[in-house]
């Protein structure tokens, strides 16, 4: 690894994503993204003609399976690059680690939690070091539940608190997440968002809402043995009946 510059393959299927890496980048001298890739495929290509230092890799992306790619690239002659993960699932870090990663970071991420995945590169780099060291760093991490969460606004990503979620509807392959008077379409599906958030904060009505139990303003009959649950923002939610008994131990 050269002890002057950082090379970085950048390896994430959202633009913005792409984009916020971009932005972090510049912020760190001697560091150079050489190749910036939306797929398992791409990150295959990348890996074979890009000499990188360091790769940057979202693990959920269309195409070949990024650990498949990794494995690939393994039996290769040219060197692989010193491995960061950077996903919302952090059901993948044990085996992350299993490849050597040097970090591995659960989006979101702030600008200084990357230029210290970027410092570890360096002094992995320095003192010949390859082993996964990273793996304490990502058992304490397991079971974290964020306080915000990374969302597109326009061009640009944007964090906003958790705490300010009022619910969050499934649309399709995406959700859309409520919040401060606004909404943000994401590249989520409602189960994983589900996952990721505290259980005891959210309660799932239906199977397209989520919502924040803090954020109940009222719960109301609605026929027989329904319920109609009305949000701080005006929005009523029928509650489906598989989950009114969800709903009833919340209200215990």
């Amino acid at each position: 690894m050269s002890r002057e510059r950082l090379s970085l393959i950048v390896a994430d299927d959202e633009p913005l994503a792409r984009e916020l890496v971009r932005r972090y980048a510049r912020d760190i001298a001697e560091l150079d993204i050489v190749a910036e890739c939306a797929s398992g495929d791409e990150l295959a290509d990348a890996l074979g003609r890009a000499q990188a230092d360091v790769a940057l890799l979202d693990i959920q992306m269309p195409g070949q399976d990024v650990f498949d790619v990794l494995a690939q690239a393994a039996h290769r002659p040219a060197r692989l690059p010193a491995v960061v993960f950077a996903t919302a699932f952090d059901s993948y870090a044990v085996r992350a680690f299993d490849l050597n990663a040097v970090d591995y970071l659960i989006k979101p991420y702030a600008a200084d939690r990357f230029a210290e995945a970027m410092r570890r590169v360096r002094t992995r780099g320095a003192r010949g070091d390859r082993s996964g060291d990273g793996l304490e760093r990502a058992i304490r991490d397991l079971g974290r539940r964020p306080d915000r969460l990374l969302v597109p606004d326009g061009r640009r990503m944007v964090p906003i608190a958790v705490s300010d979620i009022v619910w969050i509807k499934a649309e399709d392959d995406y959700a859309r997440i409520h919040a401060g008077g606004r909404s943000y379409l994401v590249t989520r599906t409602l189960k994983e968002l589900e996952a990721r958030l505290d259980p005891e904060q959210f309660i799932r009505l239906h199977r397209s809402a989520l919502v924040q139990a803090a954020h109940i303003r009222e719960i109301v009959g609605h026929g027989a043995s329904r319920y109609l649950v009305r949000l701080n923002d005006g929005t009523g939610v029928i509650v489906s009946r598989s989950r009114v008994p969800d709903l009833r131990r919340w209200m215990l």
